[in-house]
């Protein structure tokens, strides 16, 4: 019999059972306080990395080089801090942004600087009679992201990451994205080969 069974048997008995559970969740992987299951490595298996890169706060939305389908899920886990003002040591915030919403942002009803996504459909390429330009109609959906999100992709086209604002030129810092495909064993899933020389990959 233990010290602790002794001056408390109840006591005793119960602080038995906590280190059984303990020691079977450590070992069935389930984590636990103090044997946390590491952040920003998924445990499924059915998951399969895509590409790591960096959006800067201050640079619009970020092209991954990724073409997705309509659908299809990708799991995105940020991190990393931006400022929505340079100088300001009151406007940072994190992936799930600043607590102000504003109704001329891409997502009205989410923080602003929290980080996004975009996926845009190119309907046609044509040229301004009047000025002469090239004009490219396209279908845009935006979708949260914040710290870590499952999507499911809104439409099929080009996916880009970005922050939930639109005057972006006077931001700081950046976010480190990862980018995961699901449900990849699929058997109608297209081969999908990532683009390794987009914009701010991450080796």
């Amino acid at each position: 019999m233990t010290m602790l069974e002794r001056l408390c048997p109840q006591k005793g008995r119960d602080f038995a059972f906590f280190v059984f559970v303990m020691a079977a969740s450590v070992v069935l992987g389930f984590g636990g306080p103090g044997f946390p299951c590491e952040r920003g490595k998924p445990q499924s298996s059915e998951l399969v990395l895509l590409k790591k890169l960096v959006v800067p706060a201050n640079a619009g939305w970020v092209d991954t080089g990724i073409d997705v389908e309509e659908g299809e899920e990708l799991v995105f886990q940020g991190e990393g801090q931006i400022s929505l003002q340079k100088g300001n040591p009151d406007a940072g915030c994190g992936p799930e942004g600043y607590d102000i919403q504003g109704l001329q942002q891409p997502l009205p009803d989410q923080n602003l600087g929290c980080l996004a996504g975009r996926v845009t459909w190119l309907l046609a390429v044509r040229t301004d009679e009047k000025t002469g330009e090239e004009v490219r109609d396209e279908l845009i959906k935006y979708f949260y992201i914040g710290r870590e999100q499952t999507v499911a992709m809104p439409l099929q086209g080009r996916l880009f990451l970005g922050v939930n604002e639109n005057v972006v030129k006077d931001n700081d810092g950046e976010f480190t994205v990862s980018i995961y495909l699901k449900n990849l064993d699929r058997p109608d899933k297209r081969p999908f080969k990532p683009d390794s020389s987009s914009p701010g990959t991450v080796p």
